[in-house]
């Protein structure tokens, strides 16, 4: 059994080490060319992360290939098609990360508004002893919009809800009876809203979504919060939005190139960025791990996985 690790993203030891109890492994990104074209002939199961690109020629390249396990929810740079068209499973690790990203998402959105960042900047730098730094909108009982409304996106309501009385609506492809006010148009639900926050999935049906129309409908005094994908958001709208004062600040993990970043984002005080870091805690790294392992372990077993994305649902 030979298994291609496509991510640079760190890895535990003990992941590692149960890969190579079922397999010989190679890392892509650090083998020879000749020891790459000789695995790609020959690998059968290829692990991933959501940053990765396993696209058409890579696929098509591995004749052997079976099963591609994706260490992350995101699988938008796997290309699904390809895999439908060979019989190659694709799995993925949705769920786990549900509380950690929910408490990222809260905490970019209560530092936005609140200009923590912008406050600690003015005290660090000395301002406070001559003048004192402007005050902000409250937070608890904001109208609150969620583009999404999977495990993530409830986990993040409800926190929102039962712990600042915040009011939810949502946008998403079904109404899913919840007690929160169901918008088929994301257009209307930013209109409605003081805060969009996305948790949209990546992929063409998203690319960017929330576009200058929408931007717009959130208004002057709106906020943005991205821990979706980067794909979701028009950029170059969002950064023009904060430029003439369009929009009152964003806070985003997750951007169109990582980990390159849109340069024109840096010079707003009012956009809070992170390096995608709404997974990165142990439970959660550890969670991902584990489920990968099953999904590789049962489909070596009897062909069946834990958790099949959602095109390959057989």
């Amino acid at each position: 059994m030979r298994i291609l690790i496509n991510t640079q993203a760190p890895l535990q030891k003990y992941f590692l080490d149960a890969l190579q109890e079922i397999g010989d492994i190679l890392f892509m990104h650090r083998a020879d060319d000749a020891s790459l074209e000789l695995w790609l002939k020959e690998a059968q199961i290829m692990i991933c992360s959501g940053g990765s690109r396993a696209d058409a020629a890579l696929i098509n390249s591995m004749p052997k290939l079976e099963l591609i396990s994706v260490y992350g929810t995101g699988y938008d740079g796997v290309d699904v098609k390809s895999c439908q068209d060979r019989g190659i499973l694709v799995t993925n690790t949705p769920g786990v990360m549900k509380d950690d990203v929910a408490d990222t998402a809260v905490a970019l959105l209560l530092n936005t508004v609140r200009e923590f960042p912008a406050a600690y900047r003015h005290l660090k730098s000395g301002r406070w002893l001559t003048r004192a730094k402007a005050i902000t909108p409250a937070f608890t009982g904001m109208r609150v919009g969620i583009a999404g409304m999977g495990a993530i996106g409830r986990e993040i309501a409800s926190r929102l809800h039962n712990g600042f009385r915040c009011e939810i609506a949502y946008f998403a492809r079904h109404n899913h009876s919840l007690p929160y006010t169901y918008y088929s148009s994301l257009k209307d639900l930013a209109s409605w809203a003081q805060a969009l926050i996305s948790v949209l999935p990546g992929g063409s049906s998203t690319f960017h979504i929330i576009d200058k129309e929408v931007i717009d409908a959130l208004g002057p005094d709106g906020y943005l919060v991205n821990v979706g994908r980067g794909s979701n958001v028009d950029t170059v709208a969002l950064e023009q939005a904060l430029a003439a004062n369009r929009l009152s600040g964003c806070g985003l993990d997750v951007f169109e190139r990582e980990p390159l970043l849109p340069h024109g984002l840096l010079r707003f005080d009012n956009a809070l960025l992170l390096p995608h870091v709404a997974s990165a805690t142990y439970a959660s790294r550890d969670a991902m791990a584990d489920l990968v392992l099953a999904n590789v372990r049962s489909y070596l077993l009897d062909k069946s996985v834990k958790t099949c994305v959602k095109e390959l649902e057989r």
